[in-house]
């Protein structure tokens, strides 16, 4: 999702307390993209694709813990999620949904950061078969 003409996010957020994280994409991904009046779209979350953390207040991550760290302030995972074969997305006022094909994404991290840039890396790992 772009919000603004700069800046670039995935639907995501923080988990409530005892909250799991399956649990807490679900109802991110249903609080961001799904309509308010229609039927409850179920998303299929699948793998891990990838997994950054942010050792302390300093605003890089990385895709390690770093051993010296016991309590990380920050983890950031990315998941395959599988759209179902109809959906209704509705985004909200101040965001824009755009499909961005992988090539686009490949190695411009100054454009749409560093997470959503290494998503064609992350998607090498995987044998994806389109039916």
């Amino acid at each position: 999702m772009q919000v603004g003409n700069s800046f670039w996010r995935l639907p995501g957020g923080r988990l409530r307390p005892g909250e799991g994280e399956l649990e807490g994409l679900q109802r991110k991904l249903g609080n961001k993209l799904a309509p308010v009046a229609g039927p409850t779209t179920h998303w299929e979350i699948n793998d891990c694709a990838g997994v950054w953390w942010r050792p302390d207040f300093e605003n890089f991550f990385y895709p390690y813990l770093p051993p010296h760290i016991t309590k990380p302030k920050e983890c950031k995972k990315i998941y395959l999620v599988q759209l179902p074969e109809k959906c209704t997305f509705a985004v909200p006022k101040n965001f824009k949904l755009l499909a961005v094909p992988l090539f686009e994404l490949y190695d411009k991290k100054e454009r749409y950061g560093p997470s959503i840039a290494s998503i064609p890396h992350l998607l090498s790992r995987f044998n994806i078969l389109f039916s």
